[in-house]
């Protein structure tokens, strides 16, 4: 028997295991109530979660910190600074964006790809 190929399915499952299991927690978190709610009396909040070891968040993070200071309702995180936050809001991956309004999820996005969703979410809301 060819144990190399069992050796690489086995590490190929795990794998796909692993990278679903991050990408299916977000949808455990659309529709739930705001982890970090408190006594918030936003109508709407991002959460923009990221680290400094993240190559995908270093040309998203300087402007949502721009963003951040100009509106407080983005939020920033850093989470090798703010560990207890992201484990409020289960963050597996980096960088994450948690869309909140009325206190409840309403969307939760990963990867490089999410400056567009946040800009026209924050635009979309910003008018209102």
């Amino acid at each position: 028997m060819n144990y190399s190929a069992v050796f690489l399915a086995a590490i190929l499952v795990l794998l796909v295991g692993y990278f679903g299991n991050i990408y299916l927690a977000r949808f455990r978190l659309i529709g739930s109530k705001n982890p970090d709610a408190g006594d918030n009396q936003n109508d709407w909040q991002v959460y923009y979660f990221h680290s400094p070891s993240c190559g995908a968040c270093k040309s998203i993070t300087p402007w949502v910190i721009e963003q951040s200071d100009q509106n407080p309702n983005i939020i920033s995180v850093d989470i090798s600074k703010d560990l207890e936050a992201a484990r409020k809001f289960n963050i597996r991956a980096t960088p994450t964006t948690v869309l909140i309004e009325k206190d409840i999820v309403q969307d939760v996005q990963l990867g490089a790809g999410i400056l567009p969703v946040m800009q026209a979410f924050i635009e979309n809301h910003s008018s209102k």
